[in-house]
């Protein structure tokens, strides 16, 4: 194998292959990516079994061939080299890197030790997303993922598509998060669960791109496959239902009030230096137009902060929080104002951007407290 390349090109492609090599594994190999040149492409291919993603960049190949090489090492090398031309030649699985002012050797492994790669079947449904919203979707949602690994179908994000739009959802439990999305493409309705962390990496891949997402579900192969231009991100679909989340959606509530997301986070994040030991940040809510933020503990103090809301209906309510759950919501969304609806001090609490084109639902369940 010989091929030459521009480096500014190997590093974009090294970094989004690099996502799917696992940090530890049991498989030496997995650490290492596969590199293809054949056809005036260099192919960069990196798995961990579950997702597995394939890039191609433009290259000038002198000799077909292929190789494994050490993922992190590679990509550290390629992306210091800064801006130049780059020739390699394998040799006895011995990668000879060169540029202008500089000659390296990679070990290898040879590619027939790399797990067989998923391929794109051209016979089924694809839908067609847009990129900056579904970036926006994913992320909404995908900090309410679980990371339990006891519980699978919750590390996961639900992708419920009816037809017509994406519903994505996800939760760990404790909180939930809910974002629709139309889609260019109408086709056959499906629910399947999909690893969050492959759905971040697929959000943020393809997120600089103006062409759609052509998303297809291989339900023989059990996988989901994302592709745009020359790269494609393939996972494997997570077994089991993902439970009725609808059924905790409070349908009317009796308590509703509007409020500047900014001032909100700068109030929780006061009261969270107080909150410790993981006790809650309790909010009470004063139908006079005003939110009251407060946290205590023995052995730090305590503290109090007091911000104006519009209020609809209210009722004296107050309600405890996690302020970790709080602040997640206010750091991923980005909006304005944001509204709190609720039904008591033990009823789950629903967030969501004040807005009324906003398709998203954040919900929160409340932590008991001493009143």
């Amino acid at each position: 194998m010989k091929f030459t390349c521009l480096q500014e090109n190997l590093t974009q492609a090294l970094n989004k292959v690099y996502r799917a090599v696992p940090t530890k594994s049991e498989l030496p190999i997995l650490s290492n990516i596969l590199i293809s040149a054949a056809d005036d492409r260099i192919t960069l291919s990196a798995t961990n079994l579950s997702t597995t993603i394939t890039t191609n960049i433009g290259a000038s190949i002198d000799k077909e061939g292929s190789i494994t090489i050490p993922a992190k090492m590679f990509r550290d090398f390629v992306s210091n080299l800064g801006s130049t031309t780059i020739e390699a030649v394998l040799k006895d699985d011995i990668l000879h890197v060169s540029s202008e002012s500089t000659k390296s050797k990679f070990n290898g492994v040879p590619s027939d030790d790399f797990p067989d790669l998923p391929e794109e079947k051209k016979n089924l449904e694809t839908i067609k997303i847009d990129p900056q919203k579904f970036y926006k979707a994913v992320s909404n949602v995908a900090f309410c993922a679980s990371i339990d690994d006891s519980r699978p179908v919750f590390t996961g994000i639900l992708v419920n598509f009816d037809g017509k739009k994406i519903i994505l959802a996800a939760s760990d439990g404790f909180r939930l998060a809910e974002a629709k999305m139309d889609v260019e493409s109408k086709g056959s309705p499906f629910k399947i669960i999909i690893p969050a962390k492959t759905l971040i990496d697929v959000s943020k891949v393809f997120s600089d791109i103006d062409k759609p997402i052509k998303f297809t579900l291989d339900q023989n192969e059990n996988l989901a496959m994302f592709s745009q231009e020359d790269t494609l991100i393939a996972t494997r679909i997570i077994d089991g239902d993902y439970p009725d989340y609808t059924k905790i959606i409070p349908d009317k509530t009796s308590t509703n009030l509007n409020f500047t997301s900014q001032e909100f986070m700068e109030a929780v994040k006061l009261t969270d230096i107080f909150a410790k030991n993981d006790s809650a940040v309790i909010m009470k809510i004063d139908p006079d137009g005003f939110i009251e933020l407060s946290a205590s503990a023995q052995e730090a103090g305590e503290h109090l902060s007091k911000i104006k809301a519009e209020i609809g209906n209210a009722e004296k309510v107050q309600v405890g929080f996690n302020s970790k759950f709080l602040l997640d919501f206010l750091n991923n969304i980005k909006h304005e104002k944001i509204s709190i609806m609720t039904n008591g001090s033990s009823s789950p609490c629903l967030f969501k951007p004040t807005q009324e084109d906003e398709d998203y639902i954040h919900i929160i369940m409340p932590m008991q407290i001493n009143l």
